[in-house]
Formats: structure tokens, sequence, C-alpha cells
């Protein structure tokens, strides 16, 4: 056999290995394979990462991690492999975390330096990455906020401004502490105590809760925009209401709510007929002999039992 090579080689080597590339006694032994210690005469696992085979610097941007320093011992070929062609990365096995001593698995840091963000978050945060994230991938990770200094873990919008909402509520009540109403695991549900806001804002309820305000007729003639007038803090019902705020349950009017609202739409009508002239006829000629000609809403001139031009 001419080339006898061709018949054993497995494939064309990397690039870094062109010289050896015929003396294949450099990195195997006879019956023997490649061998750690034939990959160490080369490549020293204190200088992987830091200085080339030729003894040059390798600059600290590289990204490349002086994590081998720590595998002494172990055999490189179970994550190298130096004959799947000329690229590198093809030659790599998958890295496994689980091969680090125990001394060196939590310092992450070591390795991944470059690879830690410049945010207030890992600024504050220690070295060990796995604290939060996986060995597969960075993300998804996790969080526990009870990490954070007693004075950090206050600071919220430090890290949460872009997420801080543009409404009335978080521009006028809320501090930079997101934690007063929300927990750590997510925004909502939230928790609000109305005593926070200042005694002049905490009365303008409704340039918080205009969209919550119902569309009917007690609700559009309330006189202000203070929910509180009625409404408790903690929920909308139970809610108490001041009939004398519209009119006065006086003299013969302290009678069963149904005799003026007995309509299927409950409160939101009334009808004074029940009781005075006991139907639209009378009452409009009753008027009309006053000349008053506009009768249908009774409560705009008789805000009660003594007001109006008649005892009744």
């Amino acid at each position: 056999m001419a080339l006898p090579d061709l018949l054993l080689s497995p494939g064309q080597l990397l690039k870094g290995h062109e010289k050896p590339e015929t003396s294949c006694l450099s990195c195997h032994q006879p019956f023997g394979g490649a061998t750690s210690d034939r990959c160490m005469s080369c490549h020293k696992p204190d200088d992987i990462g830091i200085r080339s085979v030729a003894g040059n610097p390798i600059p600290a941007d590289s990204g490349k991690a002086p994590f081998h320093r720590a595998l002494a011992g172990k055999s490189c070929t179970g994550c190298h492999s130096d004959h799947r062609g000329t690229k590198a990365a093809l030659a790599l096995k998958t890295f496994r975390h689980e091969d680090l001593p125990p001394d060196f698995s939590n310092r992450c840091i070591d390795c991944h330096r470059n690879r830690k963000p410049a945010d207030n978050i890992h600024r504050t945060l220690s070295s060990n990455c796995a604290a939060c994230h996986g060995t597969k991938q960075w993300k998804p990770a996790t969080f526990d906020h009870r990490r954070f200094a007693a004075s950090s873990g206050r600071q919220c919008i430090s890290c949460h401004r872009t997420e801080k909402p543009n409404d009335n509520l978080h521009l006028n009540a809320a501090t930079a502490s997101c934690s007063a109403c929300h927990g750590t695991k997510q925004w909502k549900p939230a928790t609000f105590d109305h005593r926070r806001f200042a005694a002049s804002s905490g009365r303008q309820c409704i340039s918080c809760h205009k969209t919550e305000k119902p569309n009917d007729n007690l609700h559009l003639n309330a006189a202000t925009a203070s929910c509180g007038a009625c409404h408790g803090t903690k929920q909308w019902k139970p809610a108490t209401f001041d009939h004398n705020r519209y009119f006065p349950l006086d003299r013969d009017h302290r009678a069963s709510c149904r005799t003026c609202h007995p309509g299927p739409s409950g409160y939101k009508t009334y009808t004074c007929y029940n009781c005075h002239e006991h139907s639209p006829a009378n009452i409009a000629g009753e008027h009309r002999e006053e000349g008053i000609y506009r009768y249908d809403n009774c409560i705009k001139c008789h805000r009660g039992g003594k007001s109006g031009n008649h005892d009744d």
C-alpha cells in the first residue's frame, strides 16, 4: 500500500496541528490511541486561555475561559477531537460543568468574567452565576430578591425603571420602592394602601378610577369626583350612599324605596306618580295651570318635601 495513512486517518486535522499532521506519534502512542499526556506536552493546562502554545499572551477580551487548570488529570479527548476538519468549533464536544471539581464549580466568574452584564443587578450581586443561572444557557434564570442587602433591596426602580407605568397612580403616589405594593415573583396581584396618598391627591379618586365609574344616573349626577364619599378603599362594594345629597327623605318620603323606584332598572330611575296626582295626566294638568311645561325631572325643582310651591 503506497499511502497507508489515507486508510487509517479518520479525517483532516485542525489548522493548529498542521505541522505534526504526518507525525501521528506526536499525539498517538502505538496501539494506545491519543493520550492526555501527549496533549499536555504542548498544551499546558495552566496556560490554556492565558498563553498560546508558543508562549504568547492571549488578550483578556478574547473570550477564552481559563478553566483548564482545574481539569488537570482529566481526559482531553473527553471534550476535544482533532479529526473533524479545519474548524475548531466542530472539534468540540459538549462541556460538562459536572466535570469541574467542587471547589471550582461555584467560581463561575473565573471563566465567564467577560459575560457578566454591567447593569445594576449584576453589579450588586456576587460572582456565583449559578445562584440564578443554569449550566446549559443563561436564560431562563431565577432570582431571589432576598439576596439583596437591605439598602439596595428597596431601590427597585434602579433595575425596573423601564417597567414603571406612566399612569397617575405611579406618577403621584408610588415611591421608588415597588415592594410597598408588589411582590418579588410577579407584578400582579398587588396591594395598595390609599393612606399613602397626600390629603389633597387622596380625594381625587377619579383621576385613577375614571374608567371604573358606572354610567348610571346616580353616578352621572354625583356632585363630586370623590368616590370616597360612598366607597371604601378596599373594594367598591358594599358602599354607603347619602340620599340627602340628592333628595332629603323628609316628611312623607320615608316609605319603601320601591315606592319611588319601582321600575326594573332599580334605583337608576324614579317616579313621583305613585303618591302625587297618581298619573302623568294629572301631573301635567297641575303644572300647566302654573305655566310649567318642563316637569319631567321632579327633583330639579322639588329638592325635598319642604321645597316647591305646594304642601303635599
